[in-house]
């Protein structure tokens, strides 16, 4: 782009021109371009339409004007320079904030974010005041991460709100939040917040740098994109950030040493670096006595051993019925359907997420009756008319209920894909002679893929791998009373994060 003129002129012609300003085919209605002109002194302002309130875009241009006018009359001989009328405004206009520009890609950025934005005939900046209301949404309670008792509000899509929903919980000088814009179109605002004097300096500058080297048009899915583009995730279907809506988990994740990324138009923001095991933590955990949260949590982890683990074990119990323990033969189908016991799994499976995928698409008036109408049909009929065993109807129906009992979304639908690797593997197990081989290792290969996954260099599965009991495998395992807490955790300091 070209530098700020001198030449008022030659700053309205390139702008026009660039953003499309005007009336008629071609040009956008929603960029106001206002001339104003006090004797010899010429300017012309831009603001995007939509970005203020009208009252309150009257008020500071009639301030404005005033403001001006007075300075140009304490000036006679109109030698003056632009920083001089800067700080006149400044300490003048009742406004937030006025400040220069000196950048022709600033100015069109800042015109596209919503400042005011004023050019001045005879010189090569601008000035800009911070005139900018986002549209937004009003606070709720989360959608997701919801609890019985604590707190309520979530992330809006406006990152203003977010950071502000973050520093009321955290009044840590140390607090820090950079601003940075990603996506060479869409120019997405981006936060990137961490205290100081917790965080590990190399995540924050590992996490900053992929953040400001991200070469790509536009963030338009705000967190995913980002967490696809910093993390090169590719086809691992295992999350390596943590989204979350609650403003609380990400002021406890920042005081643990993580950092957390508010992306503008998200109501998530993402959390890294991150391990598996506190992907299941839930804050209803940390809202509850000790005792009880240590319960929950227990569930949490053998709901997301059964999710993974039980189609497949099903399975293979079925391929050898004869050799199976008394204590597990409720695990025994009548085998009698039209389809092998692997296609009816894999049709349960594909039916239930056609059923998920019905009533989330569905209006919400009606996606009650949906549901019902759906479940009633698909459990009841599938298996009179012997198109699905009553045990797998059984068995996957209690797998999806242990799949979304899981705290993290992101989880639950990574769970599913490895529930059907460890399937397809006993299956081909069965079908050269080795099932049980076959299931071991579609288990064992699940576990080493884990086990090898980094998360900005802190191994996915620690506390487990590498073994840590100490500040580690213990606070996995029971929910520790707020007077037991012991800060950071070790895999978070300082000198111990490395591979990245």
């Amino acid at each position: 782009m070209p530098p700020i003129s001198r030449e008022l002129s030659e700053n309205i012609d390139y702008l026009n021109n660039l953003l499309g300003v005007g009336q008629g085919d071609g040009h956008s209605w929603d960029i106001m371009a206002k001339p104003f002109e006090f004797g010899n002194f010429k300017m012309m302002s831009y603001v995007l339409n939509g970005y203020f309130l009208t009252m309150n875009m009257v008020l500071i241009l009639d301030d404005l004007q005033k403001n001006i006018q007075g300075f140009l009359a304490s000036q006679p001989n109109g030698n003056f320079t632009l920083a001089e009328l800067m700080e006149y405004l400044n300490t003048r206009v009742n406004f937030v904030q006025v400040q220069p520009v000196t950048k022709m890609q600033d100015v069109v950025r800042f015109i596209l974010s919503g400042p005011f934005i004023i050019f001045i005939e005879g010189f090569d900046q601008a000035l800009l005041i911070d005139t900018r209301i986002y549209p937004m949404r009003s606070i709720s309670p989360p959608l997701v991460e919801r609890v019985v008792r604590g707190p309520h509000d979530g992330f809006t899509e406006t990152m203003l709100m977010n950071t502000a929903l973050i520093r009321r919980r955290l009044r840590d000088p140390s607090l820090r939040a950079e601003l940075m814009q990603i996506g060479s179109r869409s120019k997405t605002d981006c936060t990137l917040m961490y205290i100081n004097e917790i965080a590990d300096p190399k995540v924050v500058e590992n996490v900053r740098s992929k953040l400001k080297n991200i070469d790509f048009d536009s963030i338009i899915m705000a967190e995913q994109s980002v967490t696809d583009l910093i993390q090169k995730v590719k086809w691992n279907p295992y999350p390596m950030v943590r989204y979350t809506e609650r403003p609380d988990v990400a002021a406890t994740a920042l005081m643990e040493g993580h950092v957390v990324i508010v992306v503008d138009t998200s109501p998530e923001v993402i959390i890294a670096p991150i391990t598996l095991f506190q992907m299941l933590q839930h804050p209803q955990e940390y809202h509850s006595y000790p005792m009880v949260g240590t319960y929950t949590r227990w569930i949490i982890l053998v709901a997301y051993l059964i999710t993974i683990i039980v189609p497949g074990l099903f399975l293979l119990m079925n391929f050898h019925p004869n050799t199976m323990p008394k204590a597990l033969s409720f695990f025994q189908a009548n085998m009698g359907g039209p389809l092998p016991l692997w296609a009816e799994l894999l049709v349960a499976e594909f039916m239930l997420d056609v059923l998920k995928l019905a009533v989330l698409n569905t209006p919400p008036a009606i996606a009650s009756m949906v549901s019902i109408v759906a479940a009633m049909v698909f459990s009841q009929f599938a298996a009179k008319i012997g198109l699905l065993e009553p045990e797998v109807l059984v068995y996957m129906a209690f797998v999806l209920a242990c799949q979304f009992a899981m705290p993290s979304y992101e989880i639950s639908m990574a769970n599913q894909m490895s529930r059907l690797w460890i399937l397809a593997w006993t299956q081909i197990g069965h079908w050269v002679g080795f099932s049980y081989i076959g299931f071991a290792v579609g288990l064992v290969s699940q576990f080493v893929y884990l086990a090898t996954r980094k998360s900005f260099g802190v191994p996915y599965l620690w506390p487990l791998i590498p073994f840590k009991w100490a500040n580690g495998m213990k606070q996995v395992l029971i929910r520790q009373p707020t007077s037991n807490n012991q800060g950071v955790p070790r895999i978070l300091t300082r000198s111990k994060i490395k591979g990245r």
